[in-house]
């Protein structure tokens, strides 16, 4: 904890001089932006309100946040990654914006039969892991993260996670 409480002291200190030292310099808005920023994030909304007749027909719903700007759909890539009759099959996802900024609907894109799993990424850096069921309503979301300095950080997923995730998903189908 005094480590921690040491660093952020120590940066605070750094930028108060920085500050006092160019206070209309650009260079010190620059230092600001970089010394605080946070990463990318994004949460996924399960059920989607069957009210709301523009999203009445998606999957899911995406919350996008980025520290600089209004995430669009160029900011989020993603696929279905499954199993279909013991082959491997993977669908790239499109996203369509809705009215609320920075929030996009997922529609289904791939086949209903077999065992699938969701990668959602956001900005290259986040990236959530959505995991389908039987029938193909989401049973469960993950953001795999790792320590920083202190604080937990969304991490790159390597393929072998989402190989032994899909895995699991398809030892639970009939």
């Amino acid at each position: 904890m005094n480590r921690r409480r040491n660093a952020v002291t120590v940066a605070l200190v750094c930028f108060a001089a920085l500050a006092a030292a160019t206070p209309a310099s650009s260079r010190a808005a620059s230092f600001a932006v970089a010394a605080f920023k946070w990463p990318p994030w994004l949460s996924v909304e399960w059920p989607v309100n069957p009210y709301d007749r523009a999203n009445r027909d998606a999957l899911l719903l995406v919350h996008a946040a980025m520290r600089e700007g209004v995430p669009t759909t160029r900011d989020l890539a993603g696929s279905a990654e499954g199993i279909v009759n013991g082959q491997r099959q993977t669908v790239m996802l499109r996203f369509d914006a809705t009215s609320e900024p920075g929030v996009f609907a997922l529609r289904r894109q791939w086949p209903s039969e077999g065992a699938w799993l969701l990668r959602i990424t956001l900005a290259k850096s986040t990236t959530a892991l959505v995991s389908l069921d039987r029938s193909g309503a989401v049973s469960s979301v993950d953001i795999p993260m790792r320590a920083g300095t202190g604080d937990r950080l969304p991490r790159a997923v390597a393929a072998h996670e989402i190989d032994s995730t899909l895995a699991v998903i398809a030892s639970q189908r009939p």
